[in-house]
């Protein structure tokens, strides 16, 4: 046949095609983003280019610094620990100077001092201020960048005190605002002897004429009452930093839920204060010294099934161009952790107008929502907290101190509105305890840097339509025959492209990227940091347009789906048609040899039990092909969200989700020889579907055409 014919008949056959390849992806908020461990890429930090530890000054010791204070300040990484201060070089963590600071001792357990607080003071003199516990009397100091000190050491164990007394009381960073205002969530303790009680406070640097700090003094704080931060056990554990957003303050915490009367139970919660609060009055149920505009909210991370599965405990937050990331764990025992995002212009929306009260009207009773504010304007709108009436105060205290609604999880946190979603990540088996996040590394892809309990650190992102969770890279900072210590506290530097870490043990540095180090083209493409080109690994540059920001498809071991449940007919589970078939049908190729494989030989389906299935496989021409028959007929009556990962040797995994929904409504009896048929039809249709995709591949190929698709 003569070219130009040839050419003719190809466009002819694309003209009359009928038949496109299903998409696999789904941006439904109800897809389950889990992953589950072991990751395909799990190292030690010491098998990597470009990262650095460092164990601080006193390098004899192996454990136990409580490296928990990190802080950057023009050009240096400033770090606290155990009865050690000192500064490091960001690019490769060398020593600079060093303090020590140990704590008076006075017969005590525990004499040492645990540095809490590195803050800079750019607008004093660039100088530091240094806090520690100091075996229970706390203490201020303020120091020069090379840790020298200026002016006296200021004891903080006279009064209420902002500085926690022992490492084991939580507590947020420090807000410092442009006059030299405090914001902090944390435990205020009196030296008259009374217990430490959780607080968000705001307090002042008092200074002499010489900008010396010779004292902190707390002007405001929480209400110490039940109704606001409930002291029982297990206290509040605030998280993070506090965020400032439209003149109010946010601190995230975890605590008891008093308005869970049937059951003790801890829940997460946002909190806000407004910056323009001016205490109560003498005499009432807010006096001076109190804080009126507080308000809390519950946060929800949870699964949206019909039976969801709710992380309730969050350990660190994020935030970032007005979205907060958050990292979750459930309580001790069973381990599992979860991520999730919020607006917080969704959540001040809440404050302000679009949620109403939720409250206890009299002892015992169960907590339910309030019909009308119970004073006007609310408390979060800021206005003169001075200018309320008596029976105002009293109302604020007893009803409107708690949301009805909870802020929900968004999938697509950029942009506003949208449902609730399930968690961005779900991991079992480990304990997040810190988050940073590099946005929008590549085609606004947000990749997510946890660190866990087990002293790891997991480099996590979304794919680009958020099906589906990928684990980039696990890092163990745990050098070979020691035992785990976890991750205390990260701290992002965009300057110098990297993470800080602080353990038990010792400071690290986690560099975003480490291209160079991957060896295979599967193994580079799955860090959204790296591009594979020439042979090599390179990194992929935020920023970058044109061909540099190009990254081509790797030869041989893409995973290939030509068919999957998401693309098939609704799924429908029906109860009352006995052995109803619900026959869904995958597949896939790979090159050959790149053993294709059915991760953990299961296909979830939580809250439902796994689905059984079979398989068959083939090979030619190179590549392999894989069938997967999946039997979905179940007696269960949950609607059940579903998913199978497939993976080959060199790293490469996709996750096809799919759901399968209950009807439960009368139906008619199909005899066996029916049940037979139409599982035969299943058959052929999906064997006539996964034939003619392959015709349409050969025929692109003698048209020298990479792909065919549907004529419009």
């Amino acid at each position: 046949m003569p070219t130009s014919l040839g050419h003719c008949a190809c466009w002819l056959v694309l003209s009359v095609l009928l038949v496109t390849l299903p998409a696999c992806h789904s941006q439904n908020e109800r897809v389950v983003r889990q992953v589950q461990p072991p990751y395909p890429h799990s190292r030690y930090f010491t098998d990597l280019s470009r990262l650095f530890m460092t164990p601080g000054p006193n390098a004899s010791i192996s454990e136990g610094k409580y490296y928990r204070t990190l802080t950057l300040f023009n050009g240096r990484l400033f770090v606290g620990g155990k009865d050690q201060l000192f500064s490091l070089n960001p690019a490769d963590l060398s020593l600079i100077d060093s303090a020590a600071d140990t704590g008076s001792c006075n017969g005590a357990s525990d004499c040492s001092n645990y540095i809490r607080v590195i803050q800079p003071l750019p607008t004093l003199n660039n100088t530091l201020l240094e806090c520690g516990t100091n075996n229970g009397n706390p203490y201020c100091q303020q120091r020069s960048q090379d840790l020298s000190e200026i002016g006296s050491l200021v004891s903080l164990g006279t009064s209420e005190t902002i500085v926690p007394l022992a490492p084991t009381l939580n507590s947020t960073g420090w807000l410092l605002t442009d006059g030299n205002e405090i914001y902090v969530g944390t435990y205020l303790t009196l030296s008259a002897g009374n217990p430490a009680r959780p607080a968000i406070s705001k307090s002042v640097l008092q200074l002499d004429s010489s900008l010396n700090v010779v004292g902190i003094n707390v002007s405001l704080a929480t209400k110490d009452d039940t109704n606001v931060l409930d002291a029982n056990q297990p206290q509040p554990q605030f998280v993070g930093d506090p965020i400032s957003y439209n003149g109010r303050i946010y601190f995230f915490y975890r605590g008891v839920a008093a308005e869970f009367v049937e059951r003790k139970a801890v829940h997460s919660r946002v909190a806000v204060v407004c910056e323009n609060d001016r205490g109560g009055r003498k005499f009432e149920a807010y006096t001076p010294k109190d804080i009126v505009t507080f308000a809390k909210m519950q946060l929800e991370c949870s699964t949206g099934t019909t039976f969801p599965y709710h992380y309730n405990e969050i350990r660190d937050i994020y935030h970032s161009n007005g979205t907060v990331f958050a990292a979750f764990a459930t309580p001790p025992g069973v381990a599992g952790s979860a991520v999730c995002a919020y607006r917080l212009d969704e959540i001040e929306a809440l404050f302000l107008s679009t949620s109403k009260f939720r409250a206890q009207f009299s002892d015992g009773e169960l907590w339910r929502e309030v019909d009308t504010d119970p004073v006007t304007p609310r408390p979060a709108q800021c206005p003169n907290t001075t200018s309320y009436a008596d029976a105002q105060y009293s109302a604020i205290l007893g009803r409107a101190q708690l949301m009805f609604d909870t802020a929900a999880n968004k999938l697509h946190y950029e942009s506003p509105g949208g449902a609730r979603s399930n968690p961005l990540l779900m991991i079992d088996g480990e304990r997040f305890t810190q988050i940073v996040v590099d946005e929008n590394v590549i085609n606004d892809i947000d990749v997510m840097f946890i660190g866990t309990e087990d002293g790891t650190v997991l480099k996590t992102y979304l794919s680009e339509d958020r099906s589906e969770a990928q684990v980039a890279e696990e890092l163990s900072l745990n050098t070979r025959g020691l035992n785990h210590t976890a991750v205390l506290t990260m701290l992002k530097s965009d300057a110098d492209q990297a993470v800080f870490v602080g353990t038990d043990r010792g400071v690290y540095k986690v560099p975003f990227q480490h291209c160079s180090d991957y060896t295979t083209c599967g193994s580079c493409v799955g860090d959204p940091y790296c591009c594979w080109k020439n042979g090599r690994c390179l990194h992929l540059r935020k920023g970058l347009q044109g061909s540099e920001n190009t990254c081509p498809p790797c030869p041989d071991n893409k995973i290939i789906i030509h068919n999957c449940p998401s693309g098939q007919a609704s799924h429908v589970r029906r109860l009352n048609v006995p052995n109803h078939p619900l026959n869904l049908y995958v597949m896939a190729e790979a090159a050959e040899n790149d053993n294709l494989i059915i991760v953990d030989n299961e296909i979830r389906c939580p809250p439902c039990a796994n689905l059984p299935y079979t398989e068959s496989r083939s090979e030619g021409s190179g590549r392999e092909f894989l069938v997967l028959h999946i039997n979905g007929s179940s007696t269960e009556n949950a609607n059940c969200s579903c998913s199978v990962v497939l993976a080959v040797k060199s790293g490469e995994s996709k996750t096809i989700n799919f759901t399968i929904t209950v009807d439960d409504s009368s139906g008619e009896l199909l005899s066996p020889e029916s049940l037979d048929e139409l599982s035969r039809f299943d058959w052929d249709i999906s064997q006539y579907k996964f034939d003619l995709n392959n015709w349409i591949g050969e025929v692109a190929s003698s048209c020298n055409l990479q792909t065919c698709k549907r004529h419009p």
